[in-house]
C-alpha cells in the first residue's frame, strides 16, 4: 500500500510540476505604450499584439497522463480566439478597422483568420493546481499590415476636418522641450517627434499627418516605403524628449507639437502650416520620413 501511493505521489509530481515558465517574455520599456484589456495586450511601441489564453485540467482528470497536454491545447485554442478579436479591435487608420475590413472582404477575412496560426508562443506557464496559460503573440506590421491595407482603404480617405479648433492657438503656443540632443536650426534632422499629448490621438497601423489646409504631409502615401511592412510608418512612445537612447528618431530629431486631431476616428494629426513647411523641407534634405523615423507621444 506504501508503495502503491508513493508510485502515485511520484506520477502526480510528473504530470503536474511546480509553476515555471516555458518561454520568458521580454518586458515592456516603461516608454512603451500599451493599451491593455482581459485578454490580452496591443504594444504599439514595440509593434505587436498579444493574447493569453487560460484552462484547467479537471479534478477528476489529474491522475490522467493525458491531462496536461489536453489543457495546454484547450489554452492554445483560448490564446488564438482572444488574439483573433484583439487583432480585429485594432484600428487601420482613422475610419477602419481590422473587424470591419474582414466584414466587408471575405479574402481579407480569410487571411486575418490565417494569420492567426503563424501566432508565436511566447510563453506557457504551469501552476500547481491543474492551471495551464498560454501567451501568443503576432507582429503588428509586416504581413498584417500589408493584408489589412487593400486598395479599398485608400478610397475611404478624405479631406480632414479639423476639430477642437478653438484650441489650436493655445496648443500651438505650447513649448515642447527638445532636450540637449534635439535638433538645431543648422543640422541636419534624423527623424521627427510629434507630441500629441491631450488631443485624444488613438493610434493606427496607418496614422496620417495634415497641415491646417488638409494637405497628408505623412500617412498612406509613405506606403511604397520598404519600412512601413517592416515597421510602420510610425512608432509610438510616452517620452517626451527623443535623445540617443531612441533608435527610431535619432539623435537630433525634429520635434513638434501637433494642434489638434481629424473630426473622425482620431487617428490623424493636425501640423500647423509653418511645421508642414519645415518638415517637407528637412525631408527633402534628410529623407527621415522616407525611412519612417517618425515618432508620436501619447500620454
Amino acid at each position: 500500500m506504501k508503495l502503491k501511493l508513493v508510485c502515485m505521489a511520484f506520477f502526480a509530481a510528473m504530470v503536474l510540476p511546480m509553476p515555471q515558465a516555458v518561454f520568458s517574455q521580454d518586458a515592456s520599456d516603461v516608454s512603451d505604450y500599451v493599451v491593455k484589456t482581459a485578454r490580452g495586450l496591443v504594444n504599439w511601441s514595440a509593434g505587436y499584439v498579444e493574447a493569453v489564453g487560460i484552462a484547467a485540467i479537471p479534478e477528476q482528470n489529474m491522475m490522467r497522463i493525458s491531462a496536461r497536454p489536453a489543457a495546454l491545447h484547450n489554452a492554445t485554442v483560448a490564446a488564438g480566439r482572444n488574439l483573433l478579436e484583439l487583432t480585429e479591435n485594432i484600428a487601420v487608420d482613422s475610419v477602419t478597422t481590422v473587424r470591419a475590413l474582414t466584414a466587408e472582404n471575405d479574402i481579407v477575412n480569410v487571411q486575418v483568420e490565417g494569420l492567426m496560426k503563424k501566432a508565436v508562443t511566447v510563453a506557457q506557464l504551469y501552476l500547481s493546481d491543474g492551471t495551464v496559460e498560454v501567451k501568443l503573440r503576432l507582429p503588428l506590421y509586416g504581413e498584417l499590415s500589408q493584408i489589412v491595407t487593400p486598395s479599398g482603404v485608400e478610397k475611404r480617405i478624405s479631406t480632414p476636418l479639423p476639430q477642437n479648433t478653438a484650441r489650436f492657438a493655445a496648443l500651438a503656443s505650447e513649448t515642447v522641450t527638445p532636450g540637449a540632443d534635439a535638433w538645431k536650426a543648422d543640422e541636419p534632422a534624423t527623424g521627427l517627434i510629434i507630441d500629441a499629448r491631450g488631443l485624444g490621438f488613438r493610434p493606427a497601423i496607418w496614422p496620417h499627418l495634415y497641415d491646417e489646409s488638409g494637405t497628408e504631409i505623412y500617412g498612406f502615401n509613405a506606403r511604397r516605403y520598404v519600412c512601413a511592412d517592416d515597421r510602420g510608418i510610425s512608432g509610438y512612445a510616452r517620452e517626451t524628449v527623443v535623445s540617443k537612447s531612441n533608435e527610431r528618431a535619432g539623435a537630433k530629431p525634429l520635434i513638434i507639437k501637433a494642434l489638434g486631431t481629424t473630426a473622425q476616428g482620431g487617428s490623424d494629426l493636425i501640423i500647423s502650416n509653418a511645421d508642414a513647411a519645415r518638415v517637407l523641407a528637412l525631408e527633402a534634405k534628410d529623407s527621415f520620413l522616407q525611412h519612417c523615423r517618425v515618432v508620436i507621444v501619447m500620454e
